[in-house]
């Protein structure tokens, strides 16, 4: 640890533009890791939902899905599909 006593007005000005610095990374990372571990937790939650429906269910939740405009089956799968 730094003795900032001992330090001129510049040195801790640099001092404390280097830790602000560092601050906005971690922050920037943080952001990144949040997003990535929120997507992968409603991803886990929604498999677990979809393994607990009938195939029935399945078909029907696929439909909607589509009625609501997500263009790409490989989004969400092949409907009916195992």
């Amino acid at each position: 640890m730094e003795n900032y006593e001992d330090m001129s007005i510049e040195q801790l000005e640099k001092e404390n533009n280097k830790l602000s610095a560092r601050r906005l990374e971690i922050k920037s990372e943080q952001m990144k890791i949040v997003a990535v571990l929120e997507r992968k937790r409603s991803e886990k939650e929604a498999a677990a939902k979809v393994a607990r429906m009938t195939d029935k269910e399945k078909q029907a939740m696929a439909r909607v899905i589509q009625a609501e405009g997500i263009e790409s089956t490989e989004a969400v799968g092949e409907p009916g599909a195992k």
